[in-house]
């Protein structure tokens, strides 16, 4: 039931993609393959060393995985940006909040479903680690926006 569950917040959180503007998305698209590069990396790594521990097999569970990846934080991380880039301080607490409802209310209701279970890693280090990569997205785009510009201010050709 999860499972389906997962897959039908992927189908509706892209359906919310028709709302955004499209110089928006196209501006933006860059960096959310970047936030999904990071994610599954992180997927990746925390499987690897038990950060926690899935029910399922492997295969249903990559495909949950993916769903998330592809879906709501893809999706999110679009939105994110078109409401706050530029705006660091809102940029960063938007972030805090989405990290917060995150770690300390869904990934519990995923433990009490039995769906996975912090092992290693703890909700404090889901915050830490993604505010990281905000910050990192942050400098990504803003690097991607004006390229030129930031290194012809430097006396850098490039």
């Amino acid at each position: 039931m999860l499972n389906i569950l997962i897959r039908m917040v992927c189908i509706l959180s892209w359906s919310t993609v028709y709302l955004l503007p499209k110089k928006s998305l196209k501006r933006f698209f860059p960096v959310t393959v970047v936030a999904g590069l990071f994610t599954v990396l992180n997927v990746l790594i925390g499987t690897h060393y038990h950060f926690w521990d899935e029910t399922g097999i492997s295969k249903k569970r990559m495909w949950n995985h993916l769903a998330l990846v592809l879906g709501p934080f893809a999706v999110g991380n679009i939105w994110i940006f078109h409401f706050s880039y530029g705006r660091f301080g809102l940029y960063i607490l938007i972030n805090l909040l989405n990290n917060l409802l995150y770690a300390l209310g869904i990934i519990p209701l995923l433990e009490k479903a039995n769906y996975l279970r912090y092992v290693k890693f703890t909700g404090f280090h889901h915050i830490i680690l993604t505010m990281f990569e905000s910050l990192l997205l942050y400098g990504y785009q803003k690097l991607f926006d004006k390229p030129s510009a930031m290194f012809m201010k430097r006396g850098l050709k490039f």
